[in-house]
């Protein structure tokens, strides 16, 4: 091997360079994760569960650790929601909420299952999503609005209220993947 391979190696190794989905947060010992389901301190209801299923989900797709049930995993992460809004943010000329932002906030925790102990602890996620509310201000044409449940013909027909509500649950399904991805990447890289 080159000296400068062997260079590059150290300096990735001294930097704490991990594999993806591996960090300095989890031992090396460990094979498996449980996922608590969060306690949800809001008002709206189901969204732990909505929330565990998306963070099984991210675990499975990018992690190293096998998901297994509750209780079994060689770590766990568990956490509690602590608030979820949709706070409006622009108005029209009538003062009518023209455009809100969903706003989500976790504590997470990671510890060993066996000994307890905690190998990373966050103890305020936030994340925050906008979307429109009135068909207004609805861009039919961005990406965000095409993964929605919406056709960009019915929004004519629709009254605000219909849209809001519709762009509100869009708005969620979005921020608790975005929210799952932010656990995955604090609670498993450390970063």
């Amino acid at each position: 091997m080159s000296r400068l391979a062997c260079l590059a190696l150290a300096t990735l190794a001294g930097c704490g360079y991990q594999l993806a989905g591996r960090g300095a947060n989890v031992p090396g010992t460990a094979r498996t994760i449980s996922i608590t389901p969060f306690r949800n301190h809001t008002r709206e209801y189901g969204l732990e569960v909505r929330l565990h299923r998306a963070l099984e989900d991210e675990f499975r797709r990018r992690g190293t650790l096998r998901v297994v049930p509750d209780g079994e995993g060689d770590v766990v992460l568990s956490g509690d929601i602590r608030r979820f809004a949709s706070v409006p943010v622009a108005f029209s000329a009538t003062d009518e909420a023209v455009q809100y932002q969903g706003v989500i906030t976790v504590r997470v925790r990671l510890a060993e299952r066996e000994s307890g102990r905690v190998l990373h602890e966050t103890p305020l996620l936030q994340e925050a999503q906008d979307f429109g509310a009135v068909s207004g201000v609805v861009i039919s044409s961005s990406p965000h609005f095409q993964r929605g449940t919406i056709d960009a013909r019915d929004l004519a027909n629709l009254t605000n209220v219909q849209i809001g509500d519709a762009r509100r649950r869009d708005a969620m399904r979005d921020l608790i993947d975005v929210l799952a991805r932010d656990i995955f990447v604090q609670a498993m890289e450390g970063f």
